[in-house]
């Protein structure tokens, strides 16, 4: 079976964070050689990610030495932080140190522009779909792929062991019962 493109919105992320099984995995390769739309996606959001990651690794040095590059225990504190703030997971005296140093740091308020923008973007996008579907298209998705693995494989790998394990079971007893009557 292929992946269609509605499928693969909702599989990008899994692929992108390495949580899918092989066959999925190398299905959604494939998908992204074939279709140039579902590749523009993959580009967009993986450039976002780097872009993201790279905003940590190369910061330079401020002025008012508000963070340094990558040894400034306030801004690493921050970026450690940054998701837990955007969520109100933080008790109040963390939320203020990073409020204080976002409204002192220009690079941390656009650290926490973007955050906030990824965010909205990802709950529009989620709203779009979610009134369009009445369960978990991800879950479906994923488990639809799932059995057809399962199916190519013909057992499970547990129900291999479980008749393995009946199997020697069944020869030793047969074996200590024609043993018996002998």
């Amino acid at each position: 079976m292929e992946i269609t493109c509605s499928q693969m919105d909702v599989l990008i992320s899994f692929y992108i964070e390495g949580g899918l099984s092989k066959s999925l995995k190398s299905k959604v390769e494939e998908h992204l050689k074939k279709c140039a739309c579902c590749r523009a996606k993959y580009d967009i959001i993986k450039t976002m990610i780097t872009d993201l990651q790279n905003t940590f690794t190369q910061e330079e040095c401020n002025d008012d030495n508000l963070y340094v590059k990558n040894g400034c225990s306030q801004y690493r504190l921050f970026k450690e932080n940054l998701s837990a703030y955007i969520d109100n997971e933080l008790p109040n005296d963390e939320n203020i140190k990073i409020r204080k140093f976002a409204i002192n740091n220009k690079q941390a308020r656009k650290d926490l522009e973007d955050s906030y923008n990824i965010r909205k973007l990802m709950n529009n996008s989620f709203s779009k779909t979610n009134g369009n579907i009445k369960q978990d298209f991800s879950k479906k998705i994923i488990k639809q792929l799932d059995l057809e693995d399962e199916e190519n494989l013909r057992f499970h790998p547990v129900l291999k062991v479980a008749i393995a394990f009946l199997l020697t079971v069944l020869s030793l007893t047969a074996i200590i019962v024609f043993s018996f009557t002998l």
